[in-house]
């Protein structure tokens, strides 16, 4: 089933939206607190009344009614105690900048400790991070104004984005080089593949109304494959690349060097000459759900990939996991059951490689694939140097739904299942 793309409107609308929000907040933060201020506990209120009175009408028990009438509570307390409520988003930003200064620091470590060099700009960029959040946590109050003005500054540059995004729809720049985009904050996008596929398995059938059985495209020259599933680590998300029926991974896929809960390890890039037998064995033996989406390249986008990956292939050399290297004995890690099912070659990198330790907050799935990605083009930026497969998902659903964008198909591919979507 074809599907309509975001409109010119859309676009307005957006635009408009997002800069008279960001100006109201950067030049009247006092009226922007005070209307959120009386809007959020006068809602707590109003709820918390309403669920009451249902709750007694139904008698759902005392303990609904107690809930209820907390929430009713919770209201009038903020009602009367202004910057309580104000000063949860200072402190919630501060466990935010905590949680980044957190993964620049750790890397760093990491990466020091295997011998690379550099990294004294993370180093410097994480310790302030880690100052500035626990400024904001000793006085949250205090750090309001500032986290105001930002915030107002935040949704200018959103509107001015939008604006790019509205010219780029009539100016493609497939062939030029990459522009810097704004992107989902990392701790919003590490959750959106597992919030999206868990939408998708709880009701299958109408989370899948616009889509329809239909294949194949012969448009489609690569594909960027998000997998998700209901695990520790896995619901934050993997993304492969297919280009000319060929899967290239990258992870940590050596058992022996796997450190802090299989967050790093050495780096394997793994290929699979059959994309339908690797879809097969993903969805069966892990139960994986695939965020499958084809974009269309011209010859010297084409090119570009080839060259790359040729590059990458060139820093590697051929490494057997147990299962290959001991064909007597059945082994029951991931590795061997792909090697088993797919016969995947898998790789390690030279040492003169920056892939050579596999990270998950660093050097990851994401990072390989949009080294290859960007010589198209791709403008995707790097937040704080972490991006993660939510962060991906988010940036080519965005591309998809752009009339001249060349990310043409989008599929969802479960066990036994494909459903596919395309754009007009």
């Amino acid at each position: 089933m074809k599907y309509s793309a975001t409109s010119n409107i859309t676009y307005i609308f957006y635009i408009l939206s997002f800069f008279i929000l960001g100006i109201i907040i950067f030049f009247l933060p006092n009226v922007t607190m005070n209307m959120f201020h009386l809007s959020v506990s006068i809602s707590l209120i109003v709820i918390g009344c309403i669920i009451t009175a249902f709750n007694l009408v139904k008698r759902k028990g005392i303990q609904n009614i107690l809930k209820s009438i907390f929430i009713i509570i919770a209201g009038y307390f903020f009602l009367n105690n202004k910057y309580h409520l104000l000063a949860i988003f200072p402190l919630l930003f501060s466990f935010y900048l905590l949680l980044i200064s957190t993964i620049k620091l750790s890397t760093v470590i990491i990466y020091k400790g295997r011998g690379f060099k550099g990294f004294n700009r993370l180093l410097l960029s994480g310790i302030i991070d880690y100052f500035i959040a626990l400024a904001i946590i000793l006085h949250p109050v205090n750090s309001l104004s500032y986290l105001t003005y930002i915030l107002g500054i935040y949704f200018i540059i959103i509107a001015v984005h939008y604006v790019v995004d509205f010219f780029y729809e009539y100016h493609t720049r497939n062939n030029k080089g990459r522009a810097f985009r704004w992107t989902v904050p990392t701790i919003i996008s590490l959750l959106i593949p597992f919030s999206i596929s868990s939408r998708i398995n709880k009701n299958l059938n109408k989370s899948t109304k616009n889509y329809s059985k239909e294949e194949f495209d012969n448009n489609v020259d690569l594909e960027i494959l998000i997998a998700v599933k209901d695990s520790n680590i896995g619901k934050f998300g993997h993304t492969d690349l297919v280009y000319n029926g060929k899967v290239y991974s990258y992870g940590s896929y050596d058992e022996e060097s796997k450190k802090f809960f299989d967050m790093v390890g050495d780096g394997v890039i793994f290929t699979v000459d059959d994309r339908d037998k690797y879809l097969k064995f993903c969805t069966e033996h892990s139960n994986k759900t695939f965020f499958a989406f084809g974009i269309s390249l011209s010859d010297k986008q084409k090119e570009r990939v080839e060259k790359e990956l040729e590059k990458i292939m060139a820093g590697t050399y051929r490494w057997k996991g147990p299962a290959e290297t001991d064909k007597n004995k059945k082994y029951e890690d991931y590795g061997s059951a792909l090697w088993y099912a797919t016969k995947a070659k898998f790789y390690k990198f030279n040492q003169s490689s920056d892939y050579r330790l596999y990270y998950a907050m660093w050097t990851n799935c994401v990072k390989l694939i949009d080294q290859i990605l960007g010589v198209t083009g791709s403008d995707l930026l790097r937040l704080n140097g972490v991006i993660t497969p939510g962060t991906y998902y988010y940036f080519l659903d965005e591309k998809f739904k752009k009339h001249n964008s060349n990310v043409i198909r989008k599929q969802i591919i479960t066990k036994g299942d494909i459903f596919t979507q395309e754009k007009k």
